[in-house]
């Protein structure tokens, strides 16, 4: 049976983020931060589990009818939607599935693709 994971991206510049994929392979969310080391992206990626159940999704209206989301946690936001919605409901279900499988995603390797410069750091594309 296929599982959501974690796959850490190494970006432009040497350091490294997450995102987190769906069952189905397809990209849900990224980490909001840039880390120095595969290490401390991991070490990030489990502290966001170990705290999933305080963490919170705001929605964000992104266009007259474009509709994003990202999750905080405390006072601080540690991930962001990869795409924008054309409808409010589709940005709040998406949220509500990543923050569903955050907890028991699996940790999966390094994807070694650089991603484009707009795609970095978790900003949404």
């Amino acid at each position: 049976m296929a599982t959501a994971r974690f796959r850490l991206l190494q970006l432009s510049g040497g350091t490294v983020t997450w995102r987190l994929l769906a069952t189905n392979n397809r990209d849900l969310g990224r980490g909001s931060e840039a880390y120095p080391s595969k290490q401390a992206c991991w070490e990030a990626v489990r502290e966001l589990q170990r705290g999933a159940a305080e963490l919170a999704a705001v929605l964000i209206r992104t266009g007259p009818s474009s509709w994003s989301w990202r999750i905080e946690a405390g006072p601080g936001t540690v991930a962001v939607a990869s795409r924008h919605y054309q409808r409010r409901i589709q940005a709040t279900q998406a949220a509500a599935v990543a923050l569903e499988l955050i907890p028991a995603a699996e940790l999966s390797g390094l994807d070694p693709r650089a991603l484009h410069p707009r795609a970095e750091l978790g900003k949404a594309s």
